[in-house]
Formats: structure tokens, C-alpha cells, sequence
């Protein structure tokens, strides 16, 4: 496997210190970066906004090929892989940024937990995926084209920007929460994102739904019931997934073993990731890291 198109992509602005507003045309315009190739797969460590406005092709997020056309808003969060398609005709707006550039208080999601969310939790109630309606799309189009007149203006005009990119990115999840289906009332369970935060804490360590209850003073069959609730997955459902995707990732990016990758996810004995790992992904650890060296 060729290691130099798995890369880490670093956010590096080259207009502005907090966010950047670009086309995809121009994107292939500039030719492939020095740290990148955008048509493999890569891994961000900042976030971005992608709303696809002319043509049809394929988007990659986390080794899924998402099909795309006018009105495809695409959410990378930071960690997540994707890769670009280059379809002809293909076209649309992006907006990266950092995770420090947005208050979570303004994704329109209501809580009464008292510590700002990490963007790691908002990825379970933000789809990567959202199909919006025409007028959300036309919408969203038009303050995107107004943050990107605001990007490389000076300094008196920053506050404005930021408002800007508040706009946009609040638009762009409310947008997506609704496309869900899910938390329709605006209000997410706190307990659901307490074990999504603390998910993410401990994925590496337990994967045991009991232990979870306990670290958030419930029962299992309540938590079940919360994860139902809110994004229709039991918390056995999430934490495989979560171990898994992070599975996959650590296969492709680095020159670790398949024993290694395993230990380094909680599983003593290789055999019982690899039954893990194809239960889940239809494959062996192996055998998906050739298919993504093939694919590369």
C-alpha cells in the first residue's frame, strides 16, 4: 500500500486563520497538493462543509461511497477519512474550519449538559449525509457565497465573518438533525451524549454496554432505550461501530500489524478481533487492507 495517499492533512489556511471557503473546480484547478492526494482516501484534523451544486458522482466518507448530486451536503468531522470523486460536471462549495471556530450552542440542538460538546460527539446526531430540500439548499448556497466575499477581509470586519460562519454551519446542521429524523422536537437526551462523550473516552478500553449504564447512573435497558430514541441504535450497535470504523482507519493509516491494531483496541487475542473485525465489516482485517491498497 502506497502510505504517502493515507495521509493526515494538517489545517494550513491560506486566507484566513479560521476558516476557508473554496470550489471544487478550483480545488482540481490547483492540482494535488503536496501533503495529498484528494482522490485517495485522507484524514482531516479540522472540519468541512461540502454542498455539491452541479453534476452527479461519488463522495467518500469513512469507506463508503456516498452518491452526490445538487442539494448533497456532506459533513467531514475532524478524524473522519473521505476522498473526492472527480466526476465531470461535478461541482460544489466547501467550507473548512476548526472545531474551535463554532460554540456548539448554535447547532439549534438544545441539552442541559453544562460542558460545550465535543465534535466527536456531535457526529452521532450530525449525519455525514443530508439530501436537502431546495429551498434549504438555496439558502445555504447564499450565505456561503456571502462568507466567501468575507474571507480575506481585514480585521474590522472579522466579526462579521464569524457571525457569517455561525450562519452557515447552523443552517447546515439544523438542515441535517431535521433530515435525520431523529430529536424532531430540538431537544437531544442529555444522557445520550454523555455516553457518546464518554464513548469516545473509553472505546479503546471497554466495549461492555453494562459498564456505560453504571458510568451514567442508569440501567442498561435505559440506555438502550435512550439510543433508540435518539438515533435508533442500540449502545451495543454504537460502540462496534465506533471500535470498528476506528479499526479501519488504523489499518490503513500507519504500518501497523493486525495484531497491533487489535491490542491497541482492547483485544488481547488477535483471534477475537479478526472474528470481531469480519463479523462486522464482511472481511478479514487483511483482506480489507489489500482491497484499500487495490482501491488506491
Amino acid at each position: 500500500m502506497d502510505k504517502k495517499s493515507l495521509a493526515d492533512v494538517q489545517w494550513s489556511p491560506t486566507v484566513n486563520s479560521r476558516f476557508e471557503v473554496m470550489r471544487l473546480k478550483n480545488l482540481h484547478r490547483r492540482g494535488r497538493p503536496d501533503d495529498h492526494d484528494p482522490s485517495q482516501p485522507h484524514r482531516l484534523h479540522f472540519h468541512a462543509l461540502i454542498l455539491f451544486t452541479q453534476g452527479q458522482g461519488t463522495h467518500g466518507v469513512d469507506f463508503i461511497d456516498y452518491a452526490v448530486k445538487p442539494g448533497t451536503l456532506i459533513h467531514i468531522c475532524t478524524n473522519q477519512i473521505h476522498h473526492f470523486s472527480y466526476d465531470q460536471g461535478l461541482d460544489a462549495f466547501m467550507v473548512v474550519f476548526l472545531p474551535a471556530a463554532l460554540p456548539t450552542n448554535l447547532l439549534g440542538l438544545s441539552t442541559s449538559i453544562s460542558s460545550p460538546l465535543s465534535w466527536s460527539t456531535i457526529q452521532y446526531i450530525w449525519p455525514s449525509v443530508t439530501s436537502l430540500k431546495p429551498d434549504q439548499a438555496k439558502k445555504l448556497k447564499q450565505h456561503i457565497e456571502l462568507l466567501e466575499t468575507y474571507q480575506t477581509t481585514n480585521a474590522r470586519q472579522q466579526s462579521a465573518a464569524q457571525y457569517l460562519l455561525w450562519s452557515v454551519i447552523s443552517l447546515a446542521s439544523q438542515a441535517a438533525v431535521e433530515f435525520g429524523k431523529h430529536h424532531q422536537n430540538g431537544t437531544i437526551e442529555p444522557r445520550f451524549l454523555e455516553f457518546v462523550e464518554l464513548l469516545e473516552q473509553s472505546f479503546e478500553s471497554c466495549r461492555n454496554v453494562k459498564w456505560y449504564a453504571e458510568q451514567l447512573n442508569c440501567s442498561a435497558k435505559t440506555l438502550y432505550r435512550i439510543c433508540m430514541t435518539v438515533i435508533g441504535k442500540s449502545p451495543k450497535v454504537i460502540i462496534n461501530e465506533r471500535v470498528v470504523i476506528e479499526a479501519q482507519r488504523r489499518l490503513i493509516f500507519g504500518k501497523t500489524t493486525v495484531r497491533e491494531v487489535g491490542y491497541s483496541l482492547g483485544f488481547e487475542e488477535t483471534t477475537n478481533f479478526i472474528k470481531f473485525f469480519r463479523h462486522l465489516v464482511g472481511q478479514s482485517p487483511d483482506e480489507f487492507r489489500q482491497l484499500q491498497s487495490d482501491i488506491s
